[in-house]
């Protein structure tokens, strides 16, 4: 029941990241000739949403319980959907889009510890394993499905769907998740929070932005400026605090050093290929979006088949064997990718983010129960935060070194 319950709200907001990016061509016909600011913020500003809650999702569930915190987190998903949905403006839509990132950024890392604490240590991969797969058919169902509304209908269509299933999720997750994990109210420490918002801000803006402003402007050294003061400063007010926000003491585990380091890479290659393929796929090869979107598919199948594996190795070998396997894949993949050419068979596409697909999905599982598993239990909230904090960072920054050299080498 508790994997059925968190999948819906998950499923709800990782479905959104996903089917929003085919919607935004659409978006930008309607709202974005009236606007200052670039369609490309429509993105950015729900990933700042996102960043800026995670660093407080270990305190919220420890605090009031992580039912509470997932039914409210979804209701403030709701209301971002119902201000995207009836925005006149772009302006008026980022402020939903807000929403929808600041109060979905909880979702999966209190989703995952909620499975994982409802289990005992032998199935916990299993489980994760089968919620992961629930998760990639958000990825592999978002474009196709995405390009269908906005070709037939309308990309609010879009919107309304979203609102309908985090307000159903909002009533059951209140109703049937108990309250599990262990429960510490502790005041919350906001210049903590302010210089890690700030810092993981301004690594999400800059990193996004970077193209547009300029390697060398005075807004892409200002965004490096802020990340390299108020991290630091953040991790040296967190060692001394006897109750941190974040407990940067777990770094020093090694186990939970390496399963972040994998995380960092899976999360750059998949934010890569969600954010550059399509992108190469609509504007150089000039397909439609729905055809864009079942190209796609293949990656997302990848990794629902390979992750209850994942899972499966990792409760009977450990995590060891099926990352190795997974980097194997999605070291190939990646390099299938990079040998692409403009005017090369769709099926190279196909190729490659399948094997890119299956090396990510025997990578995720493992790395995230290794993660959880090296840590006493007290930590799950906070681990849970910090790994999905973890994947978002990462991958913001690894596309922006991917757009900063596609640029560098095509001139626009």
């Amino acid at each position: 029941v508790t994997v059925a319950v968190v999948l819906a709200g998950s499923y709800a907001f990782v479905l959104n990241g996903h089917v929003t990016g085919i919607a935004i061509p659409a978006i930008a016909a309607d709202l974005g000739h009236d606007s200052a600011l670039g369609i490309d913020w429509v993105v950015t500003t729900f990933l700042v949403g996102v960043v800026l809650v995670l660093p407080v999702t270990g305190w919220l569930a420890e605090s009031f319980g992580r039912p509470r915190v997932i039914t409210s987190a979804l209701a403030l998903f709701a209301v971002g959907c119902l201000i995207c949905m009836a925005a006149p403006t772009l302006e008026v839509l980022l402020v939903g889009r807000f929403f929808q990132g600041f109060g979905g950024g909880v979702l999966l890392p209190l989703g995952m510890a909620s499975v994982y604490d409802a289990l005992p240590p032998e199935r916990r991969g299993k489980a994760l394993g089968v919620w992961g797969v629930a998760m990639t058919v958000a990825p592999a169902a978002g474009p196709p499905v995405g390009g269908l509304v906005v070709a037939v209908a309308h990309w609010r269509w879009l919107f309304i769907g979203f609102f309908v299933v985090a307000v159903v999720a909002s009533v059951l997750t209140h109703r049937l998740i108990p309250d599990g994990g262990d429960r510490a109210f502790r005041r919350l420490d906001v210049a903590a929070w302010g210089l890690a918002s700030a810092g993981v801000a301004s690594i999400v803006v800059g990193a996004r932005e970077v193209n547009a402003w300029g390697l060398t402007s005075m807004r892409s050294l200002a965004a490096v400026v802020i990340a390299a003061i108020t991290l630091p400063a953040f991790a040296i007010r967190t060692h001394r605090s006897s109750r941190p926000l974040i407990d940067v003491g777990m770094y020093r585990v090694p186990t939970f050093a390496i399963a972040m380091a994998v995380i960092s890479a899976v999360g750059v290659a998949q934010f890569a290929r969600i954010n550059l393929v399509p992108v190469e796929l609509q504007v150089v090869r000039s397909l439609p979006p729905e055809r864009v979107g079942l190209l796609l598919v293949p990656a997302a199948l990848g990794i629902a088949i390979t992750m209850p594996l994942g899972g499966w190795l990792v409760d009977r070998f450990g995590a060891r064997l099926p990352v190795t396997i997974g980097a194997c894949f999605a070291a190939l993949g990646s390099l299938l990718i990079a040998r692409l050419s403009f005017d090369g068979p769709v099926v190279d596409v196909i190729v490659a983010v399948i094997a890119q697909g299956v090396g990510n999905g025997l990578m995720i599982v493992p790395s995230t129960i290794a993660a959880l598993n090296s840590l006493p239990r007290q930590f799950v909230s906070q681990a849970s935060g910090v790994n999905e904090l973890t994947r978002q960072l990462s991958g913001a920054l690894g596309v922006a070194v991917l757009s900063a050299i596609i640029v560098g080498r095509l001139g626009s």
